[in-house]
């Protein structure tokens, strides 16, 4: 089975005031992420996460169900690329599956990998990409590195997640409505 773990990252929490910054996928081996800096570029890498996702049979995220896939659709709809496949595909939504199986203090990604024992410290949240992203609009390299750096970390980071609580998860994955 072709399991893709997918991470973005964005500008805003709303896809009409934001843009996708960054896509991070971990399919096999190391996570592959692309940056885009501008409303061109973000439909470069929406294309390519297109194909990337070709012959996936589910895909794991981070809250996905309610941020990145709709998110990634909005985002396709403005540029004209259909990413209505990403709806398509089975999903597992570990942040859902944690909200309504463990209970915890928090449901954050840090949170649960901490509670998990798989949390590898990172250099900052997910609530820095914002700054990081105007920092690398003015050509601060290191801070587009740094966003990057994050999604590869988040990344690598579900994927242990996963692992861990694999043997716990059953047949949790949404599946799209056609297949209900």
């Amino acid at each position: 089975m072709k399991t893709v773990y997918l991470d973005i990252e964005t500008t805003s929490r709303k896809a009409d005031e934001g843009m996708v910054i960054a896509i991070g996928i971990l399919a096999e081996g190391e996570p592959e992420v692309v940056f885009a800096e501008t409303p061109e570029e973000e439909k470069r890498i929406l294309c390519w996460l297109k194909e990337k996702i070709e012959g996936c049979e589910l895909i794991v995220t981070w809250y996905g169900s309610g941020f990145d896939i709709p998110f990634l659709i909005t985002r396709g709809i403005l540029h004209g690329v259909d990413l209505s496949g990403l709806a398509k595909i089975p999903m597992l939504d570990l942040c859902e599956w944690c909200k309504a199986n463990l209970l915890l203090s928090s449901n954050s990604l840090q949170s649960v990998a901490k509670f998990l024992g798989v949390w590898e410290a990172g250099n900052f949240a997910g609530g820095d990409v914002l700054t990081l992203f105007k920092m690398s609009a003015r050509g601060n390299y290191e801070a587009r590195r740094e966003i990057v750096r994050h999604c590869r970390e988040d990344l690598l980071m579900l994927r242990r997640i996963h692992e861990r609580l694999e043997a716990v998860l059953g047949g949790f994955v949404r599946r799209n409505s056609s297949e209900e």
